[in-house]
């Protein structure tokens, strides 16, 4: 994840994307910082691949503006996003020949030699758990291996944005794990990742950011997203670490590195409550904005976790910035993945 400082990547102001004089994307602001995951979620048509689209400068806004690193995309700042970034489509083209050929392919056009784009090739493969393919035929690989070779080619070229289209689309549980080992790899490195899925395990886990587009619009998602750790499980619990706090959660068994609690689920007090939910953590209000008819609160718990208030329970219960209160929850609000 980014830090809160880190420097803008891409920047979108009124934004318009049009097909056949239908709208399908529609953004009125948006900003994407450099270092960060953004995983963008949403059903088919929402939007998620015409966005990718106009972020790699493959395609013209309607109205409105793309800009990279402060320069527009189509404009001045179209050769440094195709020579900083790369887009792995969902269904990627290989070509016919061997996996060597095709994950070489692209430094040997940006005039690299044969032998030194080979190598290069190799250690692409072998970051994606594919020692040993450059001899393969690319028309006998199956679609995960597929899928990792197109995520090689990209790597291959040393991105420093890395655009992923559905990346585990049509693949099984084992290919998608690999593949979430490699973008989670890739993102370490410090190269910025953009991608799409449906799949929403896939999403939490990896996510810094979750945008969720429906019908082609940005839509707040009202979700605390945690990393952490399981500590310890008992017979009631699985105890999840994130930050500075202890979740008491559902007592389940697996590799669960985030929780997800949905921000209407917390209840906020002044002082703690007599209730039967194992989860009551004292914070501080640090922000408060409108949230349609409700408002959202952000508390530090060790942790920032974001809460859905009315207007008459804020005004009740005093919470206003730098305001102490008491969040709870109950373990079963808790969504581990």
């Amino acid at each position: 994840m980014s830090s809160p400082s880190a420097p803008r990547l891409f920047e979108i102001r009124g934004l318009r994307a049009r097909f056949d004089g239908r709208t399908v994307l529609s953004v009125d602001s948006l900003a994407i910082k450099e270092g960060e995951v953004t995983v963008m979620v949403g059903e088919n048509g929402s939007g998620k691949t015409t966005l990718l689209r106009l972020l790699n400068g493959l395609i013209t806004p309607a109205e409105g503006s793309v800009k990279f690193r402060g320069k527009p995309v189509p404009g001045e700042g179209l050769v440094a996003v195709r020579n900083e970034s790369v887009l792995v489509h969902q269904s990627p083209l290989l070509f016919r020949g061997t996996v060597g050929l095709n994950v070489a392919y692209g430094p040997r056009i940006r005039g690299m030699r044969r032998a030194e784009a080979a190598a290069r090739a190799s250690a692409a493969l072998r970051r994606v758990g594919l020692p040993g393919f450059e001899r393969r035929r690319a028309s006998a690989l199956s679609g995960g291996e597929e899928q990792r070779v197109s995520l090689a080619r990209a790597l291959a070229l040393t991105p420093r944005v890395l655009l992923l289209d559905e990346p585990t689309s049509n693949v099984d549980e084992q290919s998608r794990r690999e593949i979430e080992t490699i973008i989670r790899e890739v993102s370490a490195s410090g190269t910025t990742v953009i991608m799409s899925t449906h799949n929403m395990e896939l999403a939490y886990r990896l996510c810094g950011r979750l945008l969720r587009l429906d019908a082609g619009v940005p839509a707040e998602v009202e979700e605390n997203i945690l990393k952490g750790r399981i500590e310890r499980i008992d017979e009631q619990f699985a105890y999840f670490r994130t930050g500075d706090a202890l979740l008491r959660c559902p007592a389940r068994q697996g590799d669960f590195v985030v929780a997800v609690l949905p921000c209407d689920e917390l209840i906020l007090s002044r002082q703690p409550l007599d209730s039967s939910a194992r989860n009551q953590l004292n914070g501080i209000v640090t922000e408060l904005r409108p949230a349609g008819s409700l408002l959202t609160t952000v508390i530090d718990c060790g942790i920032p976790l974001k809460a859905l208030i009315t207007r008459e329970a804020a005004a009740e219960i005093g919470v206003a910035p730098g305001a102490a209160c008491v969040v709870t929850f109950k373990a079963s609000a808790v969504r581990l993945h």
